[in-house]
Formats: C-alpha cells, sequence, structure tokens
C-alpha cells in the first residue's frame, strides 16, 4: 500500500464508495448515462485504477503483473459473492478456494511504531502476488471475518450499478453517494411535488 492515502468517493473521476477495497473493486463497471463503463480494461487503467485505490503496484516481476481476463474473472465471482452475501447465503467453494489461492503466500506481520512517544504494536499486510488481485482478495477475506448482511447494498437508484456497505450508525443508507444518486432523488422528488401542486 502508498504510504501517502488518497482519500474521497471520486478520485480522478472513479468511485470509490463501496466502504470495502473489495467493493470498490465491484464498482469498476459504473452506468454513466446510460453506458457501462469498465475501469480496468487495460493494462494503463488497472494501474490508474490501482494508485487511486491506495495498491501500491510499483514492486514485483511482470509475472506478478495483474492482467485484465483475470480481473475480470475476479469481479465475477465477487459480484455474485456480495449479492450471497447480503441475502445470508454461502459463498460457493469454488469461489473461497480462488480467494485462499491468492492470499495465500501473504500474510499479517507485526510491527513496532511510535506514537505519542509510546510503543505501538501494529498489524501489517505483506501481499504477495499480482497486486490488485492479491489486495482486493486479502480484503474481501478479511471483511468475511466481521460482516452484516443486512448492512450490504445496492444503490436505490435502479438506474445504478454501484454496491456498498452501509458504515452509519443508523443502518439507513440508499444511495451510492447523496451527491449523486441521491440528489437526483431529491430533484425529482421535487419535481412531483411542483407538479402536483400546480395540478
Amino acid at each position: 500500500m502508498n504510504e501517502e492515502r488518497i482519500g474521497g468517493e471520486f478520485r480522478e473521476g472513479m468511485p470509490f464508495l463501496g466502504g470495502h477495497l473489495w467493493i470498490d473493486f465491484l464498482n469498476t463497471t459504473p452506468v454513466i448515462k446510460g453506458m457501462a463503463l469498465d475501469l480496468i480494461d487495460s493494462r494503463e487503467a488497472i494501474v490508474r485504477w490501482a494508485v487511486q485505490a491506495n495498491i501500491d503496484v510499483s514492486a514485483g516481476a511482470d509475472s506478478d503483473s495483474d492482467s485484465v481476463a483475470d480481473l475480470n474473472a475476479l469481479r465475477t465471482r465477487l459480484a455474485q459473492a456480495f449479492d450471497l452475501l447480503a441475502a445470508s447465503e454461502p459463498v460457493p467453494r469454488v469461489t473461497i478456494d480462488d480467494i485462499n489461492k491468492r492470499i495465500d503466500r501473504s500474510g499479517m506481520r507485526l510491527h513496532l511504531a511510535e506514537r505519542d512517544g509510546l510503543p505501538v504494536l501494529e498489524e501489517r499486510a505483506t501481499l504477495v502476488g499480482p497486486p490488485v488481485a492479491t489486495a482486493v482478495a486479502w480484503d474481501f477475506a478479511q471483511f468475511l471475518g466481521s460482516f452484516d448482511a443486512e448492512r450490504m447494498r445496492h444503490c436505490a437508484n435502479p438506474a445504478c450499478t454501484m454496491q456498498f456497505y452501509d458504515i452509519g450508525k443508523n443502518n439507513r443508507r440508499r444511495w451510492c453517494t447523496m451527491s449523486v444518486c441521491g440528489n437526483r432523488d431529491k430533484v425529482a422528488q421535487y419535481r412531483v411535488r411542483k407538479a402536483g401542486a400546480a395540478a
């Protein structure tokens, strides 16, 4: 991971509003003005997305590079897993085996850091393999340990393909983001009220 993290719901025009890296990865196929886009459809696009996702793609050999075909296959499996988990259904064994294969050489290591003059024990992930696929698989594996199915949602806008994990206290999030889909709904409701008042 990069030392200096990039933040925000939209980074270089790409959505990062899923609440978890693996869900942001699913959201790499947004629909804009009725047209489906693929934000990781080339090597250059993968690197652009990875940088915004705070994934370090500079290290490693070419053999450890992410391929478009492999990332598409992973995205398809995880999209199915999202819907199954949201419905409190088991994830297929083939998906679990795939994730295990991707994170097999990776692991956590302990590191002593200093905060306010005091030593603090930190856990750091050491990811080995294609950087995007490995980071996404690792995030998915960690997510499985503590998720709440009721917080997994698709955006309430039927024209939107975004998914997210609601981390809000009240668990009432309906939109991928208020600035886009939530605002569109407010405008639509306002127009309906205005038309009703004029009739």
